[in-house]
C-alpha cells in the first residue's frame, strides 16, 4: 500500500499524462526567415510534427497599456520529440487553428514526454 502511494506521488511530481488525456491534435511548426536578392525578408513556417497533445490552461490575463490585450497561457503536453526540443526557441503551435507561440520546452522524465508552456502568438 505504502509503495503504491509512492508511485501515485512519483506520477504527479513528473505530471506524465495518461494517453486518454492526450486528445487534442496540434500542430507544431518552425518559423524560418529568408531573405530574398533584394534584401526583403519573409518569414515561413515549417512544419516540424502533428503530435497528441494534452492541453492544460494555465492563465488568462488582461493587461492595459493605452489597450486591453487577453493573454492566454497554456501548457500541452506531448510525447518526447527531439526535433521538438532541439528547435525550442523559435517554434509556433497551432491548436484548432489559433497560433500560440512557444516560451519553453520542459522535458518529463527520461526522454518521455515534453511540456510546452506557450501564449498567444501576434
Amino acid at each position: 500500500m505504502l509503495y503504491a502511494d509512492r508511485t501515485e506521488n512519483t506520477n504527479v511530481m513528473r505530471k506524465n499524462p495518461y494517453i486518454g488525456q492526450m486528445d487534442r491534435m496540434i500542430q507544431i511548426v518552425q518559423k524560418q526567415t529568408n531573405q530574398s536578392t533584394s534584401g526583403a525578408e519573409t518569414v515561413t513556417e515549417i512544419t516540424i510534427s502533428n503530435p497528441w497533445a494534452s492541453m492544460e490552461d494555465v492563465s488568462g490575463t488582461e493587461e492595459t497599456d493605452g489597450k486591453i490585450k487577453h493573454l492566454v497561457n497554456r501548457t500541452y503536453t506531448i510525447r518526447f520529440d527531439e526535433n521538438v526540443k532541439s528547435k525550442s526557441n523559435n517554434l509556433i503551435l497551432i491548436d484548432d487553428s489559433k497560433k500560440y507561440e512557444v516560451l519553453h520546452v520542459i522535458e518529463i522524465g527520461r526522454r518521455q514526454h515534453l511540456e510546452l508552456r506557450v501564449k498567444n502568438y501576434e
